[in-house]
């Protein structure tokens, strides 16, 4: 959730509250190396923040790819 429910806040930084997973793949093969929080839920939109994701995630057919709660936004 794009809201206080789905992130735990302390000053500067946000963490996931649970697991977020994404289709499986179903085709095809990449790594995601990077993530955006954006306004939209799909379509145009602003994007707010973007990182890293470590460890990138390799993707391909029949491969869920989840960001975990160690995932983490930080603001400077």
């Amino acid at each position: 959730a794009r809201s206080a429910a789905g992130w735990t806040v302390a000053a500067n930084s946000a963490t996931l509250t649970s697991i977020i997973s994404f289709p499986a793949g179903t085709g095809g093969s990449g790594t995601a190396t990077h993530f955006g929080l954006g306004t939209a839920a799909s379509g145009a939109g602003v994007l707010l923040y973007k990182g890293a994701v470590t460890p990138n995630i390799v993707t391909g057919n029949g491969v869920t790819p989840q960001l975990t709660t160690a995932t983490a936004i930080t603001e400077d």
